[in-house]
């Protein structure tokens, strides 16, 4: 599947609306990567607001382009080659096909909690 990460990892299933969230594919430091320079930028816009400043969604466009390249990042030029809509169902079919394996090897939490009664039933 490719997923680094997943909600009730790593032991617990992975489900079919994890596998539509892009986050959930970065390594631990591709995702710290992330989460600081959202969390820069967020920081940015928010003095913007206490300061008044007015800005339309064109200025935040041309104001995130030039932060991305302040901080020596790639600037999408276009939507890429694979649109939003084809990513998920190629992620969902290929869920699809990995939930096969999944529900034969996954051990529920019933069947957890089913052997730890029997194990102290014997005692």
């Amino acid at each position: 599947m490719g997923l680094t990460t997943w909600k009730n990892a790593p032991k617990g299933a992975i489900r079919k609306t994890d596998v539509s969230i892009a986050k959930n594919y970065l390594n631990e430091k591709e995702l710290d990567g992330l989460n600081r320079i959202v969390t820069m930028y967020l920081d940015y816009a928010e003095m913007q607001a206490q300061k008044g400043v007015v800005m339309y969604m064109k200025d935040w466009v041309n104001k995130l382009n030039a932060f991305l390249q302040f901080n020596e990042k790639d600037i999408l030029q276009d939507s890429g080659k694979i649109s939003h809509e084809i990513a998920i169902a190629l992620a969902e079919r290929e869920y699809e096909e990995y939930r096969i394996t999944q529900d034969r090897t996954l051990e529920s939490d019933f069947d957890r909690l089913t052997k730890k009664l029997l194990k102290k039933a014997k005692y």
